[in-house]
């Protein structure tokens, strides 16, 4: 497992930090409705309903329609994730995230790309024919020890390769998570803006 720290502007780890409290008030938010449920009452929303209540709370609260809709729905698919994962993870039920313990926030790919099978054939979709199109994180190389990745509302972010090994190669990122100031790779990629010098990790 490779690591990679984003190197931030001051402005730019600003904004990844609002990203990280949208994500940490929607999770609550999701947190705040299961606890509520009981089971003689109706069931708790599910995703579907979770996103559409999402988008109504967006158009009434103006702090949380500045930020990134992705990162927003992503903290809702992770909540999701992780309650349907409850008895399987050892973690039990989602709980709170703090302000400075739980730092984080995680976006699909950023770019649309074409997918290929094994062979390197077009990997095709078997109702339309047509070529399926993946998400990507978007990266790209500086020089043999720097690159960027494209966050959202942030822009291009440095990034510094290791000298050697895996490290030195462009992670092949689908989405990126940020526990504390980095970025992630390999088929899932962690980012984050925070003031910690733990390095993200890439998977």
């Amino acid at each position: 497992m490779s690591r990679f720290r984003l190197y931030p502007t001051p402005a730019q780890a600003e904004q990844m930090l609002t990203h990280c409290a949208h994500a940490r008030y929607v999770w609550n938010l999701a947190v705040e409705q299961h606890a509520h449920w009981r089971r003689w009452r109706r069931s708790a929303p599910g995703f579907v309903e979770q996103c559409r209540q999402l988008t109504e709370a967006r158009r009434e609260n103006e702090w949380l329609a500045a930020g990134n809709a992705d990162v927003q729905q992503q903290a809702l698919k992770d909540f999701t994730h992780a309650r349907n994962a409850r008895f399987t993870s050892g973690f039990g039920e989602p709980t709170w995230r703090r302000k400075h313990v739980h730092e984080g926030f995680r976006v699909i790919g950023t770019d649309r790309v074409p997918e290929y099978d094994a062979d390197g054939s077009p990997k095709l979709n078997a109702k339309t024919g047509k070529q399926v199109m993946g998400r990507s994180v978007v990266l790209r190389r500086l020089n043999r020890r720097w690159a960027q990745v494209k966050v959202p509302g942030c822009g291009w972010v440095r990034l510094r390769l290791s000298a050697g090994g895996k490290g030195a190669e462009l992670p092949a990122a689908k989405t990126f998570r940020s526990p504390t100031a980095t970025v992630s790779g390999t088929s899932r990629s962690r980012s984050s803006p925070s003031r910690s010098r733990r390095p993200a990790r890439v998977r």
